[in-house]
């Protein structure tokens, strides 16, 4: 397992905190790209240990997310954080722990579903890779 940090600066403890989230959701086993607070891209097995390759798959799905409406769907994880899943692997993770009924019920509420859904577009349209997960496979 590789991190590769693209930006020019220490990661802060929300960006650690969100790879630490999709290391565990994903198992240790699948590259993405973190670009932004709690916002990661799924990337293919293909282009593992090409740094190259993963920043342009990156760039292609953000691209491809924002030029086509903003379809999601939400998740309650084990870890009962809410998770928002995007069209082209984007996802985003809520930055705080769902409340009780969320999590009974298994249903993220539509107010945090939209707030983590707005921090997905807002990280496509910065369109920033701060750093890139590479699992090797």
């Amino acid at each position: 397992m590789k991190i590769h940090k693209i930006v020019q600066r220490n990661l802060s403890e929300i960006e650690e905190k969100t790879i630490k989230h999709f290391r565990y959701y994903y198992d240790n086993k699948e590259c993405f790209a973190l670009i932004g607070d709690y916002v990661v891209v799924r990337l293919s097995d293909d282009h593992s240990d090409n740094l190259e390759k993963l920043k342009q798959e990156t760039l292609d799905n953000i691209s491809n997310l924002l030029n086509m409406p903003p379809d999601f769907r939400t998740y309650v994880m084990d870890d009962m954080f809410g998770l928002v899943e995007m069209n082209y692997g984007i996802y985003a993770v809520s930055p705080e722990k769902l409340s009780d009924e969320e999590i009974e019920s298994g249903k993220v509420d539509i107010a945090t579903a939209l707030a983590v859904r707005a921090s997905c577009l807002e990280a496509c349209e910065a369109g920033n890779i701060i750093a890139i997960n590479d699992e090797e496979l």
